[in-house]
Order: C-alpha cells, then sequence, then structure tokens
C-alpha cells in the first residue's frame, strides 16, 4: 500500500494495488512532488480519517474511496480511477486554502495574459484547450478546475488536459499526430494530453480575460461582448469550493471580474477558434486587442442547449455517478466523465426519484402533486429540460 503525501496539502492519497494508478498519476501531474511511504494494509477507509483520496485495486480494475462520494465508485480503470484521485485532490487544494475559488473552467496564458474559458457542456472547452497544447508558445493552466487564491491569483495546478476519445473526424491530421505523441493515461472513452507546455504545479498568474464559449453550426468564429454581470453569473456557477460565509464568494467572483476583459466565443471550427484566440491576444495590452470584438450575442446562438428529455422515456441513473458533498451543497459527479452537476433543491428531489428507474411523465406527475401552485404544463417542461441536462452530462441513461 502506497501513502503519499504532497507539499501544500493536508491529508493523503492511499494506494492499495494500485500500481497501475500510480504510474498514472506520476504521468499526469507536472511539478508535484510527492512523498511516498510503504503501509500495511488497513480493513477500511474508515481506517484513515485525514485521506484525500483512496482506491484499491483488484483484478486490474480499482474502486475509489473519496471524502466527497456518498458512495465508493466501483471497477474503474486506471485512468478513470486516477482522474477521480485528481478530482479529490483539486477539491481538497481549493476547500483547505483560505478565501480559495475553485472555478471550473479551462485556461492558457497568451503572451503573458491568462485566458479563462468556460461555458455550458458541450461547448468544446476541452477540446479546445487540449487543441491548445499544440501551440508551444501559449502555457495551458487548467481544462477543468483552477484555483483562484484570496490574492486574487490563479494558481495552477500542473494537471494534464482531459480529450474525450475518438477524435472528431473534422479535426486536422497536425491535431491528430500531437495527440498521438504526447497521449499519456487513457481508457476508452478519455485521454490525458500530457503535451509539453502545460503550466507546472504553483504557477500562478492574473487573470486577464473571461470567455464563454458558444459552440454553434456554421458560425464564423468571432469574439462578442458580454456583460460583467453576466460573466459573474456563469463564473459563480462553475464555483466548486466550498462556501463561504454570506456572500463572500459571489463578492470575490464580482472583485475579480472587475476592470477584466469579459467576452463571448462564437465559433463552429476549432481550427478558426484556435486563430482568433492567437490574433486577438497577440497585444501587449489587452484593451488593443488584435481582433474586432462584435456586438452581444443574438439570443438563438447565445448558448449550447441540450434537447428536452422524452417524458414517455423511462430513465435511471447512470451506475458512474455520484453524489459529491461540498459543506452544504450537493453535486453529481461522473467519474469517467469528469463532469459535475449542482443540484438545487427541485434537482435534489429528482434525483431521489431516478434511484429506481422512472419515466419523465412520472417524475412530473409526482412532482405536481407537490407544487400545485404551478401548472402540470409548466412542471412537465422543467422535468424534460432538467432530464434533458442529466442526459447531456451522462448522469442518466434510457432504462431498460
Amino acid at each position: 500500500m502506497q501513502h503519499l503525501t504532497y507539499p501544500g496539502l493536508r491529508g493523503a492519497v492511499v494506494l492499495e494495488n494500485a500500481q497501475g494508478v500510480l504510474e498514472a498519476l506520476d504521468d499526469l501531474m507536472v511539478g508535484w512532488a510527492p512523498d511516498a511511504v510503504a503501509m500495511s494494509f488497513a480493513d477500511n477507509a474508515a481506517d484513515l480519517p485525514d485521506h484525500v483520496s483512496r482506491v484499491r485495486g483488484r483484478n486490474a480494475r480499482f474502486d475509489l474511496h473519496s471524502p466527497w462520494l456518498s458512495t465508493p465508485l466501483k471497477g474503474l480503470m486506471a485512468a478513470s480511477a486516477a482522474c477521480g484521485v485528481v478530482a479529490d485532490i483539486s477539491q481538497a487544494f481549493c476547500n483547505q486554502h483560505r478565501g480559495c475559488l475553485g472555478l471550473h473552467c479551462g485556461a492558457v496564458q497568451i503572451n503573458g495574459h491568462l485566458i479563462v474559458l468556460t461555458g455550458p457542456a458541450r461547448a468544446g472547452k476541452s477540446t479546445l484547450i487540449a487543441r491548445l497544447t499544440a501551440e508551444p508558445d501559449m502555457t495551458v493552466f487548467c481544462d477543468d478546475i483552477l484555483p483562484v487564491l484570496e490574492d486574487g491569483l490563479a494558481f495552477g495546478l500542473g494537471l494534464a488536459p482531459r480529450l474525450r476519445l475518438p477524435l472528431p473526424d473534422s479535426v486536422t491530421d497536425d491535431f491528430r499526430a500531437h495527440v498521438a505523441a504526447h497521449m499519456g493515461p487513457a481508457d476508452r472513452r478519455y485521454g490525458y494530453l500530457c503535451g509539453p507546455n502545460i503550466a507546472p504545479h504553483g504557477t500562478r498568474a492574473a487573470v486577464g480575460a473571461f470567455i464563454v464559449l458558444a459552440r454553434g453550426t456554421d458560425i464564423p468564429a468571432q469574439l462578442h461582448r458580454m456583460e460583467p454581470t453576466e460573466a459573474v453569473q456563469h463564473l459563480v456557477r462553475q464555483n466548486i469550493s466550498a462556501p463561504g460565509e454570506g456572500t463572500e464568494h459571489f463578492d470575490q467572483v464580482t472583485g475579480m471580474v472587475e476592470g477584466v476583459l469579459c467576452l463571448k466565443l462564437a465559433y463552429s471550427d476549432l481550427e478558426e477558434a484556435v486563430a482568433l484566440l492567437r490574433r486577438a491576444f497577440a497585444t501587449d495590452q489587452l484593451a488593443r486587442l488584435g481582433a474586432p470584438v462584435a456586438p452581444p450575442l443574438p439570443a438563438e446562438i447565445a448558448a449550447v442547449v441540450r434537447p428536452p428529455a422524452d417524458l414517455a422515456q423511462g430513465y435511471k441513473r447512470s451506475p458512474h455517478v455520484a453524489v459529491r458533498a461540498v459543506q452544504d451543497d450537493l453535486f453529481l459527479w461522473h467519474a469517467t466523465e469528469y463532469s459535475y452537476f449542482h443540484l438545487n433543491p427541485v434537482a435534489r428531489a429528482i434525483w431521489s426519484l431516478l434511484e429506481e428507474p422512472i419515466s419523465g411523465q412520472d417524475i412530473a406527475d409526482l412532482l405536481a402533486e407537490v407544487f400545485t401552485d404551478a401548472t402540470p404544463a409548466q412542471i412537465a417542461a422543467d422535468v424534460a429540460n432538467l432530464l434533458g441536462a442529466f442526459e447531456g452530462k451522462s448522469l442518466i441513461v434510457p432504462a431498460d
């Protein structure tokens, strides 16, 4: 059994019969220097109350025990188990540093400017960040979690970006070759892209711009103005840190956005988006963007929206989803998709009903008995939209 402790992080990562996971962590964690201590085996996770994450191997598969998961995730491949450990390390880092915001986003440094990229599910954030690892003069800070410390500086955790596999047919041969040359730990659906331009653990930088991605069809790559208030709304929703007292985190995000460039990037073609970002941030001064900025996006392409679910369909929870608790907030976390979904009270009720296979219409009918102030049609529409969002993040699957 390996007991790994990392500088600046309280608690340990415990690996039992998990050499494959240890090797994956070594490959994808850049600039970390853990101390490894061999230990005798313990009977259960409760024997190590101060652990950040714990993995047990059995028959070339791995079970992940986490302080933030309601139940262990079982039968994972090495790369997926390493993904779970990385999620736990990221969460622990954000929770253990006073005043730290943990933003669910990507970030890249271009010409000295740290650009934060976020957006709705399937907006292409992870693929775009992975593509930017092929740009040798850019530095990739993250593709998923960006801690912003109390002093306002972003902190690179030194974690390789994770790319969905297989690659889309539309990517260029050059990018495909880059992926093949730098592919690290991988499973059937995802692989870590261990490129040469990942910011090592501990790299700090001031945020220069927030960009919300809006991927559509047949849209020329274009930057659009975005009001700071809208940027605040996006970033508050993307915060995975333990909630602060009162409006602490809201005030932190508002302070970050003040004086920072806020934009939306509408695009269809990956290479066009990369070229536009390069042109836009080629200048040393953000006040003089190297690309024109258009008016705000029309509503119909302002976001990528998942179609509503079919209420006649039966649904059940995906087997690789667990509930992550962050103080009083609950998130659904998908182990292989590496995605979060914040549960508000209504979403919690629907998730509870999905403990057994159930149709969308049955969910709507049950909620209509509770929420008598809303019309059945409105409840049905809300349920369809939420189930569609769950489907979009692979949190539920059709029931047999």
